[in-house]
């Protein structure tokens, strides 16, 4: 059967055709294919001329004499791709809707070409949901930093841009000294009001290239790459210090906060992640037993 049949017989029996693909909420093309590398529109459902933003009247015409030539270009690529393939050819689109595709080529008794029949599936409200989820397992949802996950990501990275440029890292781990004491006081909301706070004056605190992450608890961890000597994260560290022990407002009460933060540099300290975050944390309760409320560079114990 030649192109110019199939395209007769939809057109005779577009009607019969019609009760099976109007309802469907996928969307269907069927373009006629020339040469292997020139498509026309022959049929479209409800849905696909909808969303394409096309009528009856595309029906005959290319990709070029119906989009602007990027987006014809981009449409020919994936349909002789199909043609070559022989064989359905899938991908993602997210330029209209979020759409899933399957372009699938039908072949005449001498196996030519002569159609490709497209079905594309809108996949917007999957797709935010994947994004959602992916979102929900590598952050925070009380603080929306990085959670404890992700951080071990971003510190491979950072360590691995830190060796390139042959520079210091420094890895931060604090905590609040008396966090127990406003849960126990003012309730959980109040000390998860605190910890949005914190997150926020932290983020006032560091460098845009600097990684904020809670890792836990009252427990954060900050990553500060590309530093130039101890005195450069010193001053990071008493910055961090001094904003959060501020006063805070919480629940119409005023309340006075210390931090304790353990610090570990890359090389003097360690060469990979976990070795240099449990030295931050040796570091932090080194702060913590000369005082609170204060930054610790760590030190092997003597």
């Amino acid at each position: 059967m030649s192109t110019l049949d199939l395209t007769e017989l939809i057109q005779e029996y577009g009607q019969v055709l019609s009760r099976f693909f109007d309802p469907i909420s996928d969307m269907i093309f069927l373009m006629a294919v020339e040469d292997e590398s020139t498509f026309r529109y022959v049929m479209m459902n409800p849905s696909a001329m909808r969303v394409a933003g096309l009528t009856e009247e595309a029906y005959g015409k290319t990709f070029e004499e119906v989009y602007p030539p990027e987006k014809a270009n981009r449409m020919n690529h994936q349909y002789r791709e199909a043609v070559r393939s022989r064989k359905p050819f899938s991908f993602i689109d997210e330029e209209d809707i979020c759409g899933e595709s399957v372009l699938t080529p039908i072949f005449n008794s001498v196996g030519i070409c002569t159609h490709v029949f497209s079905v594309t599936r809108d996949i917007t409200e999957r797709k935010r949901l994947e994004d959602q989820l992916h979102y929900m397992a590598y952050h925070d949802m009380l603080t929306e930093l990085p959670n404890r996950r992700k951080l071990y990501d971003l510190i491979d990275d950072a360590l691995k841009q830190t060796q390139e440029n042959r520079k210091m890292l420094a890895v931060m781990y604090l905590d609040c000294d008396d966090f127990k004491k406003i849960n126990d006081t003012l309730g959980h909301e109040a000390g998860d009001e605190f910890l949005r706070g914190l997150s926020k004056r932290l983020r006032y605190c560091v460098r845009d290239t600097d990684i904020l992450s809670r890792f836990g608890g009252d427990e954060f961890v900050i990553i500060l790459p590309d530093i130039a000597n101890e005195e450069e994260v010193a001053r990071i560290a008493e910055r961090i210090i001094h904003s959060l022990g501020q006063p805070w407002l919480i629940k119409q009460q005023q309340l006075s906060v210390t931090v304790s933060v353990g610090i570990s540099l890359y090389p003097r300290d360690g060469q990979e992640k976990y070795e240099l975050i449990g030295r931050a944390d040796e570091a932090l309760y080194q702060a913590k037993d000369l005082g609170r409320n204060r930054y610790k560079l760590y030190s092997q114990p003597k």
